[in-house]
């Protein structure tokens, strides 16, 4: 047995000795050769270099990347309140700042024409808004208040957006407010919320997510990416996620 093992052994030193040796000058010697010199790793040997081609990997935290978009995009998120003429609500949801004139998109059947009045809140204050254009067939409304400076959302680009990309649906509870409150939200009384997944599909008229959102209170909430940009509009009924108007729809339509 300890024969074995020596022989073994032997064979090992014998072996890493000739492959020292051919690397040091058998491989030189053969770079000079002109049928050897075309091979790669016996011309690299002629000089002494050894290429190490180098890979960096770079692992994302999809809970950070998600927490970072979600802390970028919240300024820009409001709620939509429509009341009847005798001040009751009768329709509420999501929406998000497109410009910082005060312009606003949200679900074009949350803002029914001929309403009492339509509402947007922020977190610390609501204003009166009026809607200035809808888009019966994709369901969206533009909405103005009349406020300047505001944060608004980045929009994506539809060309950049991947299968299986990981994407975040965002929506917002909307304050009940008594009438001597106006003007003032209470921030117990604005809270957001998310639901994530992954893209399925995209089309030039809607996006396919894997996921299904029941909370009506989403309907005209943005469906953001991991860097904090919209890539989409959410609708959203009684009955759940029925659509998501791409980003390329709501540029068509807010005319970027």
């Amino acid at each position: 047995m300890k024969q074995k093992i020596f022989k073994l052994i032997l064979i090992l030193i014998i072996g890493g000795l000739g492959g020292v040796l051919a690397d040091q000058f058998l491989l030189p010697f053969l770079a000079d050769a002109p049928f050897f010199s075309q091979i790669e790793f016996i011309e690299r040997a002629k000089d002494g270099t050894t290429i190490i081609n180098k890979t960096e990997r770079i692992t994302i935290a999809e809970n950070t990347a998600a927490e970072e978009a979600i802390r970028r995009i919240n300024p820009s998120i409001t709620a939509v309140q429509t009341l009847s003429k005798n001040k009751q609500i009768i329709r509420e949801g999501t929406g998000f700042i497109v410009f910082s004139d005060g312009l606003i998109i949200t679900a074009a059947d949350l803002v029914p024409e001929k309403a009492g009045q339509y509402l947007v809140f922020q977190e610390n204050s609501s204003s009166t808004a009026q809607v200035i254009k809808r888009d019966g067939k994709n369901n969206l409304a533009l909405l103005k208040i009349e406020k300047t400076n505001l944060p608004v959302v980045p929009l994506a680009d539809l060309n950049e957006l991947a299968l299986g990309e990981r994407i975040i649906l965002m929506g917002v509870q909307t304050p009940h407010l008594l009438e001597k409150d106006a003007g003032q939200v209470p921030k117990d009384n604005f809270y957001r919320f998310i639901n994530l997944g992954t893209i399925r599909g995209i089309k030039e008229e809607t996006i396919s997510l894997n996921l299904s959102e029941e909370d009506p209170l989403a309907n005209g909430g943005p469906l953001i990416n991991t860097k904090g940009e919209v890539v989409g509009l959410n609708l959203v009924n009684q009955n759940g996620l029925t659509k998501t108007a791409p980003v390329n729809i709501i540029k068509e339509f807010i005319k970027i």
